[in-house]
């Protein structure tokens, strides 16, 4: 059994705020009779709403709660639509009951892990700074960073617009003819990594997310997409059914 909630968010019908405010002025019925907030619908019972029925089935079970792990290229947009055009990453996605929300971006020239999920609480909750959800990256430069540099990284550096880009961790990987460090992160400002970069005079090659939380992109083929296992959504520590 599901909240009323949170079935006609999956459906796409009303936000969960939005349900709470009809079922609260009496616009919604289950089965014929004025609902509350918090009751729970199971299979073959009857919603109402807007003159509409929405008969509750199996099928809507299976579509709760999905959460997508995309391997994004570059040259795609985390948007809907573009102006210019530019091919988007829902172009490339499948299917679901409501529809799929971006967790996080990644900028058009950035690939690797992008989550995505047709729930907007889970949404909400994995971008919320206060939920301290680390991000790691791959970041290819043009030259070695000092370890003064690498101690402005880790303490905080000035990246404009009164802001302050900071790394949790930075390893270096030693590859031949490459300059390759790993990063990790818990904040998501607009091109933080690049704009860090950018204030050290570096110039970054290649930028790729490969980890979010304890969900790793390892072994999912550019452009591709799969489900979350049930074991990868626990590892997320959801706070909510």
């Amino acid at each position: 059994m599901y909240r009323i909630q949170k079935i006609l968010s999956t459906l796409g019908i009303l936000s969960r705020r939005e349900c709470e405010s009809k079922i609260k002025d009496g616009s919604i019925m289950v089965n014929n009779k004025v609902t509350l907030i918090g009751a729970k619908v199971k299979n073959g019972d009857r919603i109402t709403y807007n003159n509409k029925n929405y008969i509750v089935n199996e099928n809507i079970f299976l579509e709760l709660d999905k959460i997508l792990l995309y391997h994004k290229p570059c040259g795609e947009i985390v948007s809907r639509k573009d102006t210019h055009s530019r091919k988007t990453v829902f172009s490339n996605l499948p299917f679901v009951q409501g529809k799929w929300i971006n967790i996080g971006r990644l900028d058009y020239n950035t690939s690797g892990l992008l989550l995505f999920t047709n729930n907007g609480n889970i949404a909400n909750y994995l971008m919320h700074p206060s939920s301290n959800i680390s991000r790691t990256y791959e970041v290819f430069i043009d030259s070695m960073l000092t370890d003064s540099e690498i101690s402005k990284c880790v303490h905080g550096v000035d990246i404009g617009k009164s802001e302050t880009g900071q790394f949790t961790h930075i390893n270096k990987i030693y590859r031949k003819n490459e300059i390759k460090y790993l990063v990790t992160m818990n904040t998501g400002k607009n091109r933080e990594i690049r704009r860090i970069f950018k204030t050290l005079k570096k110039r970054v090659i290649k930028l790729k997310r490969i980890e979010f939380s304890n969900i790793k992109l390892s072994g999912l083929k550019i452009g591709t997409h799969r489900y979350l296992t049930d074991k990868e959504k626990n590892l997320l520590r959801l706070p909510f059914d």
